[in-house]
């Protein structure tokens, strides 16, 4: 027995969670990862490592590794690189086994794409035959959009709890 009773109020609850969780761990990804913002000499900020990190810290390496592959869904099949997937799965790993280690959204981003950098720069190289230049620039944009989603995600994530609790 679960200890607690059940009634219409709990089950609406759990239908609640998993609904929120579904949302977070995967379609939100999926739908941050078509949303880029062109700048400087078709430089871009992609939006969809923002649901990695806040899926991580939510829901620790497990939501971290779904919104990883969820958010690279549309890379790797409409743009051809499969090997993004386990690129952002691992960070979303690592972003979580970090955050529950130090507790800091920021440093645990920054680790998490220590850790991802050299998949990326390997299987952009040799696999998906990018060039030198177009990978350097993308590490120095996903390293931007990183602190920077962080950084919000740092800033929002006590009224962000707080809504959770209230709604699920």
């Amino acid at each position: 027995m679960t200890g607690f009773p059940v009634t219409a109020d709990n089950s609406i609850k759990s239908h609640r969670r998993a609904i929120s969780a579904f949302l977070l761990l995967f379609a939100l990804p999926i739908l941050l990862s078509v949303i880029n913002i062109t700048f400087a000499e078709n430089w871009k900020i992609h939006f969809f490592p923002a649901a990695v990190i806040l899926a991580a810290i939510i829901f620790g390496p497990a939501g971290g590794i779904v919104a990883g592959i969820s958010g690279s869904l549309y890379t790797a099949l409409f743009l051809g690189n499969p090997y993004v997937i386990v690129g952002n799965a691992l960070f979303g790993a690592m972003a979580a086994l970090f955050y529950k280690k130090t507790g800091k959204i920021v440093l645990s981003a920054l680790l998490a794409y220590l850790i991802q950098l050299p998949w990326l720069v390997l299987t952009d190289y040799y696999l998906a035959h990018m060039t030198a230049d177009f990978i350097a620039r993308l590490v120095i944009v996903l390293l931007l959009g990183n602190i920077f989603w962080a950084t919000l995600i740092q800033m929002g994530i006590k009224p962000l709890r707080n809504f959770c609790e209230q709604t699920v």
